[in-house]
């Protein structure tokens, strides 16, 4: 009889950790959707003329990499040609977003309040430029940083 006692416990335990294993696997692939979703939608929004336009100055989508470092060094502020850009590539951007931080919050509460705190650093940096408070290089210098730290904590939550 002592023999079955711990089989009998390790079956019960292996009935409770498998759903729990199930759900965690399940809300990765929701989440894991609902990004796939997004970044089709932030793609779209990036081929746009003004996304165009502003990517040759700001480190965002399609070109981000592209003259990287003349990007985080330059120390002009935002011409009223960028700051009317913005206001449109914002305006389509918040679409995407906005999708993506409800969906999240019924797959994953803690990464959907971390994506929705990436984006609202992302609007107070965007803000910052649009008031000339922030230069295009420093601008770029704190996307990159907040992306950085986004990542991080996102692979965290993840996991």
């Amino acid at each position: 009889m002592k023999s079955l006692v711990p089989l009998i416990v390790a079956a019960l335990l292996s009935g409770c950790v498998a759903p729990a294993d199930n759900r965690t696997r399940q809300m990765n692939q929701d989440t894991q959707a609902i990004e796939q979703t997004y970044v089709l939608c932030k793609s779209r929004v990036d081929s746009t003329p003004e996304a165009i336009r502003l990517s040759e100055y700001f480190v965002l989508g399609k070109n981000k990499n592209a003259n990287y470092l003349q990007k985080t060094a330059n120390e002009s502020y935002a011409t009223d040609q960028q700051i009317s850009d913005i206001h449109s590539y914002h305006a389509n951007l918040s679409i995407c977003r906005d999708k993506a931080v409800h969906d999240l919050q019924s797959a994953n509460m803690d990464y959907a309040k971390l994506v929705s705190d990436y984006f609202t650093k992302d609007d107070e940096i965007t803000a910052d430029v649009v008031n000339k408070k922030t230069t295009i290089g420093e601008a770029n210098r704190k996307v990159t940083q907040s992306e950085y730290s986004f990542s991080l904590k996102g692979y965290d939550i993840k996991k």
